[in-house]
């Protein structure tokens, strides 16, 4: 038996043997397989083996140790579980003899999760469910989930679109306190403060939109004269309406924008705002926020003024109509009181085209699809929609306002700013590298400043070598985001940028109306917090995801009904070492083709090409290609390579 001193001195040893062993705090990162790693802030990573990945989920933090398996091998073994991020899902109901499980749809979690008796809420095999984890694995050793919603069969109609709200959780419905807010601004009205607006009811203004659009924001209109033209444009003014702190402002905060779904729209606003007391229906005084600007005879601009006023649109003209117009003065069917005016504003927007064309940055021409459905939600035709110049001259009108506003909100030191940096930080080297040697420089190029930015892309669009220089950088863009100081948005070319033509849609432009009208009203200044502006883009990211995982579910249900074994043309979109992704433009549908069989060829990151010899696939390239594996569900597409 041990006397006191020795087992004093054996709880030493253990200590010091306890303390010698290397601990950490990291996140778990699960792969494609059953092991996983544990990622430390510093982003050193441990193997994290098949039993250990067994008892977390992934994004869990967790305290590890590291311990040795051999001379080159080390493992982590999970001490404690710090947190876990993982707290609902969606996913397939799956049931396989008397287990229930849940297949969740999303990107890490690659384990069914486990449903008990008492948690299954009715639910059948093949259901699409909202589920909340009810058990964590750490340390009961067993995922367990509960569903709360059972969203449908995967044939039902318009299921798609629900699941993927529930997934990104969007509202869907309106609650009775936020229509009855409604209803009292409607049952209020606007007459008082029309009667304090500047009355500009008589200017000749029209919306131009889609046909069946009914939440109207913006208006237009422009008058020749001996500088060139005055444009005018009209925006909707629901912050005159939606009181900051109120039942309908936290409502919008919340949706932050409105969610265009096939088939269904998700309003940021109730109809009774966002489609008739604010919105610029033809025939009815609304309020507005008006910008006048002078655009000159090249198309150069400057903005006179943004004034608080009424405004009357009237008509609300389709962008088939307007295009019709431009096309023939003599078709259209334009009211011939509006007439000369649509003709000012078309001879306006060449003008503001050709100079953005030859100072700024113009993006890419992307169709537009429209997809035909049937009476059971599914799609029956994908319809390849070119824009026409009736959309180009709004397009081209509202990036005027905009990009006028934001230097008009700078030099008040006040407003919401769109910033893009350009290029992202990690692809600056091989950007740089791939223009020196394709463009024959004497030296690498910075990107730093606005000019040297839009200089380099300017000269990257001229190239006419075999490999197009534009398509490679603009697949290494940043992302943009929200700031409070003007700063340069690379991607248009412009010194600052902001957006205040769509407050009825999104309220980081209800916002700014705010900002504008504390300004012309000489009032403090309005702030907004990093915080907010970080919620906003969120849940405007959310929204858009969503709606392009619906419509993509819909396309490759629609694609899966095609002739077994048709070809498509295509267009390589992307590479990277492992695969092609290529875009069958006539449909709007990406794919993937998987490379990692291809042994012998080559990739190169800077050019992002595939090679082998004298062949190679670039970005831009056309290829023919059928369809090796589709999974409409998991949103996943397969393509093989036709010759």
């Amino acid at each position: 038996m041990l006397d006191k001193n020795a087992l004093s001195q054996l709880q030493s040893l253990k200590q010091e043997i306890h303390n010698s062993i290397p601990r950490y705090e990291g996140k778990v990162r699960s792969t494609a397989g059953r092991f996983g790693f544990a990622v430390t802030d510093d982003n050193q990573q441990f193997y994290l083996a098949p039993e250990e990945m067994d008892k977390v989920l992934p994004g869990d933090r967790i305290e590890f140790r590291v311990e040795q398996v051999d001379e080159k091998k080390s493992q982590a073994l999970i001490e404690k579980l710090v947190c876990s991020e993982i707290t609902r899902f969606c996913g397939r109901y799956l049931v396989k003899g008397k287990g229930h499980f849940i297949e969740a749809d999303h990107p890490a979690l690659n384990r069914w999760i486990f449903v008990a008796p008492k948690q299954r809420a009715g639910a059948q095999d093949g259901d699409l469910v909202a589920a909340t984890l009810s058990q964590h694995p750490y340390p009961h050793g067993k995922a367990q989930a509960s569903i709360t919603q059972v969203i449908g069969q995967p044939g039902d109609a318009g299921v798609e679109n629900r699941f993927m709200c529930a997934k990104w959780e969007l509202p869907t419905e309106f609650t009775e306190a936020q229509l009855q807010a409604a209803r009292a601004e409607v049952e209020k009205g606007i007459s008082e403060q029309l009667e304090q607006r500047l009355d500009l009811s008589e200017l000749p203004l029209v919306t131009i939109d889609s046909a069946s659009t009914r939440d109207l924001d913006d208006a237009l209109t422009a008058t020749a004269n001996d500088n060139g033209w005055l444009l005018q444009v009209a925006i909707a003014d629901p912050a005159a309406v939606v009181t900051p702190g109120s039942e309908l402002d936290q409502l919008a905060q919340q949706r932050a924008t409105s969610a265009y779904f096939p088939n269904m729209m998700l309003p940021m606003l109730p109809a009774e705002l966002s489609e008739q007391l604010c919105s610029l229906q033809p025939g009815q005084r609304r309020l507005a926020l008006v910008a006048d600007i002078q655009v000159m005879a090249d198309g150069a601009s400057e903005l006179l003024q943004l004034r608080q006023a009424s405004v009357i649109s009237k008509a609300k003209l389709s962008y088939s109509q307007v295009a019709e117009f431009m096309a023939d003065s003599q078709q259209g069917d334009i009211p011939a009181e509006l007439q000369a005016s649509l003709q000012a504003l078309a001879d306006c927007y060449r003008a503001l085209a050709s100079y953005r064309q030859a100072t700024a940055l113009i993006m890419d021409e992307r169709p537009d699809y429209r997809l035909a459905m049937n009476e059971h939600g599914k799609v029956t035709e994908i319809l390849r929609l070119d824009r026409n110049d009736a959309q180009k001259l709004v397009e081209e009108c509202m990036l005027v306002c905009n990009r006028q506003t934001a230097n008009w909100m700078a030099t008040r030191e006040t407003g919401i700013f769109v910033q893009h940096k350009g290029i992202r930080s990690e692809r600056i080297g091989d950007a740089s590298a791939l223009l020196k040697d394709t463009l024959q420089l004497e030296q690498k190029p910075k990107f730093k400043t606005l000019e040297a930015y839009v200089d380099l892309l300017k000269q990257a669009a001229a190239y006419e070598g075999s490999l197009k220089l534009k398509d490679i950088l603009n697949r290494q863009l940043d992302r943009s985001v929200l700031v409070t100081e003007a700063t340069p948005h690379m991607a248009l070319g412009f010194s600052s940028y902001t957006t205040m033509t769509s407050p009825l849609r999104k309220y980081n432009d209800l916002l700014v109306h705010r900002m504008i009208a504390a300004s012309l009203q000489q009032q403090d200044k309005l702030t907004v917090s990093d915080e907010l502006l970080g919620s906003i883009q969120e849940r405007q990211g959310r929204a858009r995801v969503a709606a392009n995982q619906a419509e993509y579910w819909l396309k490759l249900q629609w694609l899966q009904t095609l002739p077994a074994g048709a070809q498509f043309d295509a267009v390589i979109h992307y590479a990277n070492q492992s695969s092609i992704t290529v875009r069958l433009d006539d449909f709007g549908i990406d794919g993937q083709i998987d490379r990692r069989k291809a042994k012998e060829w080559s990739f190169d990151s800077k050019t992002f090409t595939h090679s082998k010899g004298e062949e190679a696939f670039v970005i831009g390239q056309a290829v023919r290609v059928s369809i090796e594996n589709i999974d409409p569900a998991k949103r996943e597409l397969k393509f093989k390579l036709c010759q």
